[in-house]
């Protein structure tokens, strides 16, 4: 068995050429047939469109699910459970936060969601988030309302966002790293 990669070069199984790698599901002539690939810890049912594979490694770095929201809202945006939709922007020092905004996530659930305002929120692993600073790395980080972020080390139960990854001296707005789910 082979891969080919973006640019159409057969590689044999195993290569350690470094680049981006398709794995061809194609149908065979008799008809759409699942399909094992061992050799890579691949398998395809082509009747439930289901692809399993085994990750070593991911580009993006957080876990995100689609809900529905009451507008569009920018990556960053700190949200909560709440408003007409399922989440909406979050309210100052909140017990309700839903998640962030994500932008690239590495694994998106609930991904056949439909509706005018569906948003990713990243709920676990490394995110950009929207804050009102200063902020020092390790800090832990609530709803500043208004979509924002800011650092409050003693939050009440169901406050915390998760934790400053950089450094923000700034007594304005900016954006930093956040890790979601390590508090």
């Amino acid at each position: 068995m082979s891969i080919v990669n973006s640019t159409l070069q057969v590689l044999p199984v195993g290569s350690n050429d470094p680049g981006t790698y398709y794995l061809g599901l194609m149908p065979t002539t008799k008809g759409r047939t699942p399909a094992t690939y061992a050799s890579i810890g691949a398998s395809y049912s082509p009747t439930t469109g289901t692809l399993n594979v085994t990750a070593t490694r991911a580009t993006y770095a957080d876990l995100a699910e689609n809900y529905q929201a009451d507008k569009q809202y920018m990556p960053g945006t700190v949200l909560q459970f709440g408003g007409v939709a399922e989440v909406t922007v979050a309210e100052p020092d909140t017990t309700r936060v839903a998640g962030i905004v994500s932008t690239n996530p590495a694994h998106l659930m609930n991904g056949s969601l439909q509706g005018s305002s569906v948003v990713p929120l990243a709920l676990l692993g490394r995110v950009p988030c929207m804050i009102i600073g200063p902020v020092a790395k390790g800090d832990i980080l609530v709803s500043a309302g208004f979509g924002y972020a800011k650092a409050n080390n003693t939050p009440a139960p169901g406050q915390a966002i998760g934790k400053a990854l950089e450094d923000f001296v700034s007594v304005a707005k900016g954006m930093i790293e956040v890790a979601i789910g390590k508090i």
